[in-house]
């Protein structure tokens, strides 16, 4: 896999772009959702360069042997770990976090491969969980 500089905008994107596939899927739906949350301020990333890196992130993972999508979109804890390690600033863990917490739950919902994921990145940086955001669903109020 290919190592970016440490705190840089790709290092940071990658993580992103790991988060964004670990359902096996990129939307329309989750690059707005980034949009809107900022995703060009606070990583000086925008989407064109982000869809560069899922692009890179993808021919890395499908380098590694995984035999199927299903499979490769499965980041292993070891390598999020490596890839988290790219990033050391407290404030740019933040950012990605959240970032990634948004684009999870841009589709009105997250599944347990999501769930996990944001779990061993906070987990790797050691940051504490922060209470889910409710999503409203058509016609409620949300929580």
């Amino acid at each position: 896999m290919r190592h970016y500089q440490c705190n840089s905008p790709e290092a940071a994107g990658r993580i992103l772009a790991a988060c964004l596939l670990v359902d096996g899927h990129l939307s329309l739906t989750e690059l707005d959702a980034l949009d809107r949350c900022g995703m060009e301020r606070r990583l000086l990333l925008n989407r064109y360069r982000l869809l560069s890196i899922v692009q890179t992130l993808y021919e890395d993972l499908t380098r590694s042997g995984y035999l199927n999508w299903s499979d490769m979109c499965q980041v292993d804890p070891t390598t999020l770990a490596w890839l988290a390690a790219d990033v050391q600033d407290r404030q740019l863990r933040r950012d990605i976090l959240d970032l990634c917490s948004e684009a999870v739950m841009a589709d009105r919902g997250h599944c347990d491969r999501e769930a996990e994921f944001l779990r061993l990145l906070r987990d790797a940086w050691q940051l504490p969980a922060r209470p889910v955001r409710q999503v409203a669903l058509a016609g409620t109020p949300a929580s």
